[in-house]
């Protein structure tokens, strides 16, 4: 495997509940490679998701270390853990979480907002994506205009608009059909084969299998 692009040592979170307090990871050890697909499952409680937001940056662990890109997550203030996470992260989730009013165009320009680009740059960008996921001929329809499979390929064109090195995809085929869904994952995997790093939370093991590698979450222990 080529070096890792996340890398976590002994991390432990917790989270307090009345008197007491939620051990919802124990010591996890992880070790992802550039371009690997990753599926994480686990049951409900598990810690998966707890696992993808210290990954995706959204929470911190109690302690332990973790590494992005080369980078030591917990020594980074929370502007520049935002700047990584912009660079470095997309999200792909579940509900799509688009715009309702919004242009397909405009939706995917939105994480660009922050960064030093001129408007007709990130025009470009978020029409390079929308053409990269099959929606060249749908940039100025908004979501209320598209089914469920062309919301979704927007929401991927907008985790990638950023050239992210990581896709973080949560359930992304939970609301789609066998069809669509399957169309899904194939453009998952295509950005897997070009270099970028996937991990897709799924609760469907065939899904799971389709990864170069599965992991399972456990009462907040990792296993594979």
């Amino acid at each position: 495997m080529a070096h890792s692009v996340i890398e976590m040592v002994n991390v432990n979170k917790f989270y307090p509940m009345g008197n007491t307090s939620v051990h919802a990871l124990k010591d996890v050890n992880l070790s992802v490679g550039h371009g690997e697909f990753l599926a994480v499952m686990g049951p409900s409680g598990s810690g998966k998701s707890t696992l993808m937001n210290i990954i995706g940056l959204l929470d911190r662990p109690d302690n332990g270390n973790y590494m992005m890109a080369g980078t030591e997550v917990s020594s980074l203030n929370d502007n520049e853990r935002s700047g990584l996470r912009n660079k470095t992260i997309g999200f792909i989730f579940q509900s799509f979480n688009l715009l309702p009013r919004a242009t397909a165009r405009r939706n995917v320009m939105l994480p660009l907002t922050y960064r030093k680009m001129v408007d007709a740059d990130r025009q470009s960008a978020a029409e390079k994506a929308l053409t990269r996921v099959g929606l060249g001929d749908r940039m100025d329809h908004s979501p209320t205009q598209l089914s469920g499979g062309e919301r979704q390929r927007v929401a991927i064109a907008r985790a990638l608009v950023g050239g992210p090195s990581v896709i973080l995809a949560d359930e992304p085929t939970g609301n789609l059909d066998t069809r669509t869904g399957a169309e899904i994952m194939e453009i998952l995997h295509d950005l897997s084969k070009n270099g970028q790093t996937v991990m897709l939370v799924t609760h469907d093991p065939e899904l799971a299998e389709t990864a170069d590698r599965i992991i399972v979450m456990r009462d907040g222990v990792l296993s594979v």
